[in-house]
C-alpha cells in the first residue's frame, strides 16, 4: 500500500542495484509496491541564507521610488452578484514571451515546493481538492491550473503563484467546517490569479513579486522545521514586498474577496461560507498571538482586518439565501475528506476515530483505514462488515472511497489480486479518476501485470507532467517488468524507461543533478543498444532522452 507520507525515494539508499543484460546498474526498490517521498528538512544555514538573500533584494528595492497600485475598485459593493468582474483581455493580453515566463515561473515554483516541504500525497484527497479547484477555476479562467499542491502543515494557509499554481495546507481543511468554507479559500486564490494581481504592473512591482514569491517558498520550507525562522523569512520578504507596493494591498484583497465570492457562487457553493471562514481565521490568528506562537497563516500573507471581515459579511448578504438541503449538499463529501485527512496525516487517535465513527461514516472509513495500517485486520474487517450492512444507497454514497479503503486493507495483507478485483469494478465506473488509476496500477504491478499498469499511468503523465506519484508508479512498473520478463529485449527497454521515469520524479522535486544523472545512465544504455538487433528501437528512444536532457537543463538554468 502507498502511504500518504513517504520518507525515502525509490532511488535512495533503500534500493537494490541490479544489472540488466547490457551490464549497467539499475536501481531497484527493495520494498515491493512501496514508493517514498522525502520531506526535506531545511538546515539553519540555508534558512539564514534565504533570509539574507531576501534582505539583500529588499535593500535594492528600497533604493527606488515605490509605485502605488491603482485601486481596482473603489467600492466593494456588488451591483450584480451573478456577473463576474474579470479583466478585460482586449489590449491587456499577455504576450507569448510573458506566457512562457509565467509557465516557467509556475514550474519553478512547483519544483521548489515539492523539494522543500512535506506533502499530503493521498490520491483520493488530491482528487477531491483538485476537482473542487478546477471547478472554481473554470468560472474565471480558460487555462487549467498548472498544479494543485496540498501541504501537510497544521496552520491555516493557502497560496497561489504565477502560472496557475495553487496550494493549500491540510490545516485549512481541518479548520473548515464545510466544503463551502474550503471553496471560499480556494476561490480567493483563483481570483488573485484571474485578476492578475501577480502579473500586471510596472517592472518594479514585478521584481518585488519575485521577492515575495521567494520569501513565500522559503517560509513554507522553514515552517516545517522552525517556526521562528519561518517568521523571520516571511516578515522580511513581506516588508520588502510592501515597500515595493507588491504585497497584496487592501484593494487586491477586497477584489479577490469580491471576485472569489462570485466564483464560488457560480460554481455552486454557498457565498456565506467566506465570512464564516474569515471569522475562523481571525479567531485562530488571535489565539496564536495570545500563545506567542507563529504559524505561517493565510492571515499573514492576506491581511485580514475587521473592516474586510465586515465587508465580506455585508457582501454575502446580497446573495440569495440557500435552502437547508442546498447548504448541506456538499456535507457528505466534506465528512469523508475531513476524516480521510485525519487518518492519512495521522492526526487522530483510535479513541477519536472510534468515538466519531458512531455518528460519521467518514470517520468509520478512516477507522477502518487506521486499523489496516496497524495490521489489526480483524478489527478492520468488523468495521467493513458494519459498512456492508448499510443500505445500498448509503454504501454508494461512500464510493469510490469505500472501495479504495477496502483495497488498501487487502493490499496491507498482500492480497494483490483481490485488490485488483475490488478496484477494477470502480475504475470501469469512473475511468477518468486519477486516484483509482494510481491505486489499481499499484495492485497490477504487484500482481505481476506491469504492462497493464503502464497503460493506466501514461495518460496521467500526459495530462499532468508534474505528477510525481504517476512517475514513481511508472518507474516501479518498469522495474518489475525488467526483473520478471523472459525477454532480454523487453528487459533492456524497461530498464531504460525506469531510469527515464525516475528522472521526471527528480526533476519535479527540484533535484536537477540527480535527474541528469538518471538520464545519462539511460542514454548510455540506449547507445549500447544501437550496436544490437534493437537498433531500430534505440534511435527514437535516444531522441526522446536527448530532448529530456535539454528540458532538465533548461529548468536547472531558469532563474526567476
Amino acid at each position: 500500500m502507498y502511504h500518504a507520507h513517504r520518507t525515502k525515494r525509490p532511488d535512495s539508499n533503500n534500493s537494490l542495484v541490479a544489472k540488466n543484460s547490457v551490464g549497467l546498474p539499475l536501481m531497484l526498490s527493495k520494498q515491493k509496491g512501496k514508493r517514498h517521498f522525502m520531506s526535506v528538512a531545511l538546515p539553519n544555514s540555508i534558512k539564514v541564507g534565504l533570509s539574507m538573500m531576501l534582505l539583500a533584494m529588499a535593500s535594492g528595492a528600497y533604493s527606488r521610488e515605490s509605485q502605488m497600485l491603482p485601486l481596482a475598485d473603489s467600492s466593494w459593493q456588488v451591483t450584480d452578484p451573478q456577473t463576474l468582474d474579470l479583466p478585460n483581455l482586449r489590449g491587456q493580453g499577455l504576450s507569448f514571451a510573458e506566457q512562457y515566463q509565467n509557465k516557467m515561473l509556475g514550474e519553478w515554483s512547483l519544483q521548489n515546493i515539492n523539494g522543500r516541504v512535506r506533502m499530503e500525497h493521498d490520491p483520493w484527497v488530491q482528487e477531491t481538492i483538485k476537482d473542487m479547484t478546477w471547478r472554481l477555476n473554470a468560472q474565471a479562467r480558460q487555462q487549467a491550473p498548472l498544479g494543485v499542491v496540498i501541504i501537510d502543515n497544521p496552520s491555516i494557509n493557502a497560496f497561489a503563484a504565477p502560472g496557475g499554481v495553487i496550494g493549500i495546507n491540510t490545516g485549512t481543511i481541518l479548520s473548515a467546517s464545510s466544503m463551502d468554507e474550503l471553496a471560499s479559500v480556494v476561490a480567493h486564490e483563483v481570483a488573485h490569479i484571474s485578476q492578475r494581481h501577480y502579473e500586471s504592473g510596472a517592472d518594479e512591482r514585478k521584481k518585488a513579486l519575485l521577492m515575495q514569491l521567494g520569501g513565500m517558498l522559503a517560509a513554507i520550507a522553514a515552517s516545517a522545521v522552525d517556526g521562528d525562522a519561518a517568521a523571520a523569512v516571511m516578515m522580511g520578504s513581506q516588508t520588502a514586498s510592501m515597500n515595493s507596493s507588491m504585497a497584496f494591498s487592501r484593494s487586491n484583497e477586497r477584489e479577490a474577496d469580491r471576485v472569489g465570492m462570485q466564483i464560488m457562487t457560480q460554481a455552486g457553493y454557498d457565498p456565506r461560507a467566506m465570512p464564516r471562514f474569515f471569522a475562523t481565521m481571525n479567531q485562530q490568528s488571535q489565539l496564536n498571538q495570545v500563545e506567542n506562537q507563529f504559524l505561517p497563516s493565510f492571515v499573514r500573507s492576506h491581511p485580514l482586518s475587521n473592516e474586510r471581515l465586515s465587508e465580506s459579511q455585508s457582501r454575502a448578504q446580497q446573495y440569495p439565501t440557500l435552502s437547508l438541503s442546498q447548504q448541506q449538499r456538499h456535507q457528505a463529501l466534506f465528512d469523508l475528506l475531513y476524516w480521510r485527512v485525519q487518518a492519512t496525516g495521522k492526526h487522530a487517535s483510535e479513541v477519536t476515530l472510534t468515538t466519531a465513527a458512531k455518528n460519521s461514516l467518514g470517520a468509520k472509513l478512516a477507522l477502518m483505514h487506521w486499523y489496516g495500517e496497524q495490521q489489526r485486520f480483524t478489527d478492520a474487517n468488523k468495521v467493513l462488515a458494519e459498512i456492508n450492512a448499510l443500505s445500498s444507497t448509503q454504501r454508494q454514497s461512500l464510493e469510490p472511497l469505500l472501495s479504495i479503503t477496502h483495497s488498501q486493507l487487502l493490499s496491507e495483507q498482500g492480497k494483490w489480486q483481490q485488490t485488483v478485483d475490488v478496484l477494477e469494478s470502480q475504475q470501469r465506473l469512473y475511468p477518468e479518476r486519477r486516484d483509482l488509476r494510481l491505486y489499481l496500477a499499484e495492485a497490477l504491478t504487484n500482481s505481476n501485470q506491469p504492462i497493464k499498469a503502464q497503460a493506466l499511468l501514461k495518460p496521467l503523465t500526459e495530462q499532468q507532467p508534474s505528477d510525481r506519484y504517476a512517475w514513481q508508479s511508472l518507474q516501479l512498473a518498469n522495474e518489475k517488468l525488467a526483473k520478471t520478463t523472459t525477454s532480454p529485449q523487453l528487459a533492456n527497454i524497461a530498464t531504460i524507461n525506469a531510469l527515464r521515469y525516475r528522472s521526471y520524479d527528480q526533476l519535479w522535486n527540484g533535484r536537477y543533478e540527480s535527474a541528469l544523472t538518471s538520464l545519462t545512465q539511460a542514454k548510455q544504455l540506449t547507445e549500447n543498444l544501437q550496436t544490437t538487433d534493437q537498433a531500430n528501437s534505440a534511435r527514437p528512444l535516444l531522441a526522446n532522452i536527448n530532448a529530456e536532457l535539454k528540458a532538465i537543463k533548461t529548468a536547472q538554468d531558469f532563474k526567476p
